[in-house]
């Protein structure tokens, strides 16, 4: 890593912490519209979870993945030396270069153990950790990663294989350890904040993350430009109505009420924006 220069900030790293469906794409697209960010190789590397997270272990790389192309032979080489991890990410800043991120939505489930883990390896490294968490109604989120699983065929999320009906594979993926993990916004933020505190945490609401306030307020978080235009195309693209089951979104609020109410105390425009 090039030394900074005097009045440069300190080198930053975003650790993206979730939640999957709720516009991590979209943030990881920009940031990458800067000049000063270099995620290095990909947006997720799957390191953390795949050692921490038990439904995430079909993540772990074999030595195979040396041979399949230059993102899985390194996630291979992460995953067995957290230094790798480290020093690929300490050697991405320089000429310009003071962020970069690691956007992986299955972190959601990582502990604090291990977010201060990663705080403190990258600090060793002269450089700043934050962190980002996003989050969505979890009803919304919940349909929108079925609907997702189900176009791509993909069952490792608590579907069951061939499944190919929305309210059956929605009535299962609810009940699921997978989408547990990726719904608990209660510990994922309490989590961030015990490590991060308060300085290092941006939580963003899906529902109203691309109004120009929230837009303002990210951009500050993380040292870059307001891009206001790249809000416009990512809501456009979304728009979609989901199928509706009235008993099975109230059983699915239900199971996932914790979630509610925290977010309704430590996030009050949860309660406006997620009351539909």
């Amino acid at each position: 890593m090039t030394p900074a220069t005097p009045g440069a900030r300190s080198p930053v790293f975003i650790l993206g912490l979730g939640a999957q469906k709720s516009g991590t794409t979209w943030l990881h697209r920009y940031l990458a519209e800067n000049e000063n960010f270099c995620g290095g190789i990909a947006k997720e590397y799957h390191v953390w979870d795949a050692h921490d997270i038990p439904v995430m272990r079909h993540k772990k790389g074999n030595v195979l993945h040396l041979l399949r192309g230059e993102k899985k032979a390194e996630r291979y080489r992460m995953q067995r030396s957290s230094d790798q991890y480290f020093n690929y990410f300490a050697a991405l800043f320089g000429d310009g270069i003071d962020l970069t991120a690691d956007i992986t939505p299955s972190y959601s489930g990582l502990g604090p153990e291990r977010l201060a883990f990663i705080r403190d390896q990258f600090a060793k490294r002269g450089i700043v950790t934050k962190t980002i968490i996003l989050i969505r109604d979890p009803l919304s989120r919940i349909k929108s990663a079925v609907r997702y699983n189900l176009r791509k065929r993909n069952y490792k999320e608590g579907i069951t294989p061939g499944v190919t009906d929305f309210i059956q594979a929605l009535s299962q993926y609810y009940r699921s350890e997978e989408c547990r993990m990726r719904t608990a916004y209660n510990a994922t933020i309490s989590n961030a904040l015990s490590v991060f505190g308060q300085s290092g945490t941006y939580i963003g609401v899906y529902e109203s993350m691309f109004e120009p306030p929230e837009l303002e307020r990210l951009s500050a978080f993380c040292g870059v430009p307001v891009r206001q235009h790249l809000s416009e195309v990512y809501v456009k693209k979304t728009a979609g109505k989901m199928e509706r089951d009235p008993q099975l979104d109230a059983d699915i609020r239900d199971a996932y009420r914790d979630v509610y109410e925290f977010c309704f105390e430590k996030i009050p425009e949860t309660g406006r924006l997620w009351s539909g």
